[in-house]
């Protein structure tokens, strides 16, 4: 069939990827919940897709931490568990410090005022210690960071995990369980290494918000 010629490529979407997506959104959401059993059968029904897809799909959700897959015992949603939150905390920031570093050094100062003020926005839920707004406003900067990185391939490898890790922290999140100290620290040293474009000084900043432990001085 003949195509014409001139027109932008349009993106396909597998019946993998949409599968993945949909039952993503679902985790997220909270429609599938912690802990909950996925049935093959009732997920074919749901996405109106056949099994290999659907099976695709949970496989690729299970290396991103949103599905628990044994087999022949079960396939579930992730139950996090919340002595790994420190653990999980540390290894966001040793992924998003690096998304920082590289971010830093090219932004223009309409890039840096927009990061300043997100950084502000999720300070300031820290003095009231209101755990569930700085936990969406917190994910609104590091998203934006991830916007403004130039390394596409960093971008897209540290947006893999971001998903799966960021719903376990979702899950386990309290206000006993936020390290106010480290938020109380570590957004006047992003705002002050943002304002001098220091990268390093960023990327140790958003570390210390990731509970990340500073380097033992010499």
């Amino acid at each position: 069939m003949p195509i014409a010629s001139g027109g932008a490529p349009v993106a396909r979407k597998s019946l993998r990827e949409s599968a993945a997506e949909q039952i993503r959104a679902a985790i997220l959401d909270g429609t599938l919940q912690p802990g909950e059993n996925l049935n093959d059968g009732e997920l074919q029904e749901w996405l109106g897709i056949s099994r290999t897809p659907v099976r695709d799909a949970l496989n690729d959700l299970a290396r991103y931490g949103l599905i628990e897959m044994a087999p022949q015992r079960y396939t579930r949603v992730a139950k996090p568990r919340p002595e790994d939150r420190t653990l999980i905390m540390q290894t966001l920031g040793a992924l998003v410090g690096g998304v920082v570093r590289v971010t830093v050094p090219g932004l223009t100062e309409e890039q840096r005022e927009q990061l300043i003020i997100a950084v502000r926005t999720a300070a300031g839920t820290v003095l009231g210690r209101d755990h569930e707004s700085h936990g969406k406003l917190g994910w609104d900067m590091v998203y934006l960071f991830l916007d403004l990185c130039p390394n596409h391939i960093l971008v897209a490898a540290t947006r893999d995990r971001i998903d799966g890790l960021g719903y376990q922290l979702t899950i386990t999140r309290d206000a006993a369980s936020t390290d106010w100290a480290a938020l109380e620290a570590g957004y006047p040293a992003l705002i002050d290494a943002l304002q001098a474009g220091d990268s390093i000084a960023a990327e140790l900043a958003i570390e210390t918000v990731f509970q990340l432990p500073l380097p033992t001085a010499k």
